[in-house]
């Protein structure tokens, strides 16, 4: 029962039909104008804060992770 659920996943059944083309224009606008809208908001302070700290931590760190990658080398 699972397997036979899971391999027809994405597939159309004879009552499902595909979305006319003009309705998937106005729903894809529409995702693009979401998208554009949440990529245009700034960057909460809280993430910066965040990303400051990761840096600092491998600013602070010794080199080992240079040092590992250069031992190979002879």
């Amino acid at each position: 029962m699972g397997a036979s659920s899971a391999s027809k996943l994405g597939e159309l059944t004879p009552s499902q039909t595909q979305l006319p083309a003009e309705l998937q224009g106005q729903i894809g606008q529409r995702l693009r104008e979401a998208y554009n809208e949440l990529i245009s908001e700034p960057v909460p302070d809280r993430f910066i804060n965040l990303l400051q700290q990761l840096k600092d931590r491998e600013d602070k760190s010794p080199d080992d992770h240079q040092e590992q990658g250069q031992g190979g080398k002879t």
